[in-house]
């Protein structure tokens, strides 16, 4: 009992002499606080939510240590002094000094705004086209982007947004743009009529004139910046009345006809034009303040009235882009042929360049010089596109031998067929005829500019005309492939002189994943888990056992 008590009261003077040691409360404050102060440091660079209360925990670990300082500074100097303190002081210094050059390099880097898209397709380099229109702005511009807050829906659409708003603010100094969520602040979104979110509303400050936008590209921004500022829309009109492509869109359901032209009419629409049918049997006349006059695959014949206003629009300075399917109505053909513009009756397979073995359906592909540049030509239409191509496409070219060509008409080859490529006579049979069929290459789209007639027998204002051999490339089952697409609406951005208008196509942004098994996902899931541990640990006795 006695040794029992004995040992009991030693045990408690024990704890009673640690207590009332400042050595043991130096180390405690000491751990504490290197644990706060390194807590603190993390959680300020890593988690911007909690910024209030790692600066709290920061100062409390340092406190901490000077608590630790002051209740012994003997055993604190003892503890540098040796070598453990050494290396501990080495390591802190150490990692002081990365800390201090990763901030010094994160400031001159945010000073310096220099920057380096490394993005596959580039996707955050913005055109010289809008890089133009953002210098030349006269007026303060802002984006309001109504985006609700933390909706993982709009994530995506909104960090897109985003990137592409800094890069405008970036550079022009008239340009600025904020978010807003419309369920927070509803008396905004209501002042500038936002019904549907996301959407983006481009602002005039000076003459509070608004234009609204929902798709989060560079295209759709540059339209709405020059709608607000006060940029006059150009009028493009769309034939009808002969069974060409047109509209077939479901105001209902919203679905559209693979036959139609809808993806076209979108496109030259975001380009900022107004798009307004014509029927000239309803109007004897193009009006006026047409920009372009697109046809777009007529499979009836113009009435008499009918080919005499087109002849006279040409005449006039006009500008038309045809898109004209094999054998066309013999009232289109001759129209063209005023200007010694021919098309022909057959389909032209090619054997060398095609869409999946479809002879009928030749590619035309940069890579096989089937594109001819601007500096030959003088039309810049296709200098930016790589491949397109024409299901059942005719040959568009010249009814007079170009060196009996008058001297007032220019014809441009913008695109052109292998040598191994022949006119079709029996769709059925696609095989190459050598002692009937004639042989390529052909051309299946040109410009023409004209201030003559091919008889010279009138001069007049000088006109502009694309015309292609097929018109399927552009209905809505072919617009998005390849870049079909971009080659319509280059045709009719050179024809409308858009300079400042010139459209600027969306680039695209890659979608990538990583599509794994079971077993593979299990396998990355563990190995994240305990492979850098493990590794830490072996190279740590590594350490230990050389040292000790």
């Amino acid at each position: 009992m006695v040794r029992q008590g004995g040992d009991t009261a030693s045990l408690w003077d024990i704890v009673r002499s640690a207590l009332s040691s400042s050595g043991m409360w130096s180390v405690i404050s000491a751990v504490v606080g290197g644990v706060g102060v390194a807590a603190g440091g993390i959680i300020f660079l890593t988690v911007d939510e909690l910024s209030n209360f790692s600066v709290s925990v920061l100062i409390i670990g340092i406190a901490l240590l000077a608590l630790a300082l002051v209740l012994s500074p003997r055993a604190v100097a003892m503890f540098l002094a040796g070598r453990q303190g050494r290396y501990g002081v080495n390591v802190i210094v150490m990692t002081l000094a990365f800390f201090a050059i990763a901030i010094l390099v994160n400031f001159l880097l945010f000073r310096n705004t220099t920057r380096f898209d490394v993005t596959a397709t580039r996707a955050l380099t913005l055109s010289p086209q809008t890089l133009k229109i953002l210098d030349e702005l006269e007026t303060d511009v802002r984006a309001n982007a109504f985006f609700v807050e933390n909706d993982p829906r709009t994530a995506f659409a909104r960090d897109q947004a985003e990137d592409l708003l800094n890069e405008f603010e970036r550079h022009s100094s008239r340009f600025a743009y904020r978010f807003i969520d419309p369920q927070l602040k509803r008396s905004v979104a209501t002042r500038y009529d936002v019904t549907e979110f996301p959407s983006i509303v481009f602002e005039d400050l000076t003459q509070n004139r608004l234009e609204k936008v929902a798709s989060p590209t560079e295209q759709a921004f540059v339209t709405g910046i020059l709608v607000a500022t006060g940029v006059e829309q150009k009028v493009l009109y769309f034939l009808t009345g002969h069974d060409e492509a047109s509209e077939t869109r479901d105001l209902v359901t919203g679905a559209i006809d693979d036959e139609g032209f809808d993806l076209a009419l979108d496109g030259m629409r975001r380009d900022n034009y107004a798009v307004i049918p014509l029927n000239l049997r309803q109007f004897d006349r193009v009006p006026e303040n047409a920009a372009v006059l697109l046809i777009a695959g007529p499979r009836q014949n113009l009435d008499e009235q009918e080919t005499q206003a087109l002849v006279d629009y040409i005449k006039r300075g006009g500008a038309v882009v045809a898109l004209l399917d094999p054998d066309p109505p013999e009232s289109f053909a001759s129209v063209f042929q005023i200007w010694a513009v021919g098309f022909g009756r057959d389909s032209i397979a090619d054997a060398v360049s095609n869409v999946g073995g479809e002879l009928l359906t030749p590619m035309i592909q940069r890579t096989n010089g089937q594109f001819p540049s601007s500096e030959v030509t003088g039309v810049s239409i296709v200098d930016q596109i790589g491949v397109a191509f024409f299901p059942e496409v005719t040959s568009v070219g010249l009814i007079v031998p170009r060196a009996d060509l008058t001297s007032g008409i220019t014809f441009a080859p913008l695109a052109i067929t292998t040598p191994a490529s022949w006119l079709e006579s029996d769709p059925e049979n696609v095989s190459l005829d050598t002692g009937q069929e004639l042989r390529g290459p052909f051309t299946v789209a040109a410009a023409v500019q004209a201030a003559i007639t091919a008889d010279e027998r009138e001069r007049h204002l000088p006109a502009k005309l694309v015309v292609f051999g097929d018109s399927d490339f552009a209905k809505n089952k072919f617009f998005s492939s390849s870049q079909n697409g971009d080659l319509l609406l280059n045709s009719v951005n050179w024809l409308a002189e858009d300079f400042e208008l010139i459209s600027i196509r969306p680039k695209l942004i890659p979608f990538r994943e990583l599509v794994v098994n079971t077993r593979e996902r299990d396998f990355i899931k563990w190995s994240s888990w305990f492979l850098p541990p493990a590794v830490m640990v072996v190279l740590g006795s590594i350490v230990w056992w050389r040292r000790r």
